[in-house]
């Protein structure tokens, strides 16, 4: 089959880990499978304490099952600064989710995960109904033969596109998660718009324009975030200024009945623009909207800080997160 312009949108697929006993072991399951349950497992045991692990783990113990999380790192979401991921741990503990950091899968036998701690070597074994394996997602290109077509990959797998999503074939265009980055629908939905626009319009829309883009970790509360963290911003060596706010001073939070959490941002000291801003909180992947465009229209923090806002509302805490 010939065609002027080919879309590639093949999405991603599970990685799956090299460990015994889960092929084709019917109490295993991928975040896919998972969905397609109908009895809710007692002891769920989960693979992996990244994003997507969270995110079941916090909506399966809030159904009633006991879950632990094995995490093979010494700490959880990496990517967060640390006081971030600290409340975000003692959160999901308090609502009854056990963490094993360190632990190395060994081995699913049965419905027995056997695992490692890599570091005291102790070996523990966790009798479990369900298995989760939230161990990353890959870009999906599997026989698709993109060497024969001149499409160039990265070192993580993901395809190489130019600002207007072109790979290195110029008649093939890659969209969605398959070229990696930030694997969210609404980054797909805007990869659509820079192909109509490049396709039927002016074509002056592209991948950068987007930036800064935010993303949210749907745990409870939700955990949301946009442009640098803390410990991010220290290592470019950016003269900065940070504030945080616990979740409990706000008002809406406690007519919520829901004041767990934290709140932070950074600021550059030098032109008082926001360089990064975490909400860990209700209402948090809303509420990250509007630093988004406060960011995006490049105003100053003091926008947000003197901005009228609702009251109750989890916005008005911007308020005070920005009076420094």
């Amino acid at each position: 089959m010939q065609a002027p312009q080919i879309f590639i949108n093949t999405g991603v697929e599970t990685i799956i880990p090299s460990i015994e006993g889960i092929k084709d072991n019917p109490v295993v399951y991928t975040s896919t499978s998972i969905m397609e349950m109908t009895v809710l497992p007692r002891r769920l045991v989960i693979v992996g304490g990244g994003y997507i692990g969270l995110e079941f783990a916090s909506m399966y113990a809030s159904f009633g099952s006991q879950v632990t999380v094995l995490e093979g790192y010494s700490e959880l979401i990496s990517r967060e600064d640390r006081d971030i991921a600290a409340s975000v741990q003692q959160v999901l503990e308090q609502k009854g989710i056990v963490f094993r950091l360190n632990a190395r899968v060994q081995s699913v036998d049965g419905s027995t995960v056997v695992y490692q701690d890599t570091v005291t070597g102790g070996q523990y074994r966790l009798e479990a109904d369900a298995v989760l394996l939230a161990t990353g997602r890959r870009p999906h290109t599997a026989g698709l033969n993109l060497d024969v077509a001149g499409v160039e990959v990265n070192e993580r797998g993901a395809i190489v596109v130019n600002e207007q999503l072109q790979t290195t074939n110029p008649a093939i265009r890659a969209i969605g998660d398959v070229k990696g980055g930030l694997q969210f629908t609404y980054i797909s939905l805007d990869d659509y718009r820079i192909l109509r626009e490049d396709l039927f319009g002016a074509g002056e829309r592209r991948v950068s324009d987007r930036d800064p883009v935010g993303y949210s970790v749907f745990i409870d509360p939700p955990l949301a975030r946009i442009g640098m963290g803390e410990e991010e911003a220290r290592k470019k060596g950016l003269n900065i200024k940070v504030n945080k706010l616990p979740v409990a001073a706000i008002p809406r939070a406690r007519t919520l009945g829901d004041t767990n959490g934290l709140f932070k941002v950074i600021v550059d000291a030098d032109t008082d623009k926001i360089l990064g801003c975490t909400l860990f909180g209700p209402d948090a992947s809303e509420v990250i909207n509007l630093v988004a465009m406060a960011m995006k229209t490049g105003q100053e923090y003091t926008f947000l800080r003197d901005f009228i806002f609702t009251h109750p509302s989890m916005s008005e805490a911007l308020n005070d997160l920005m009076n420094f």
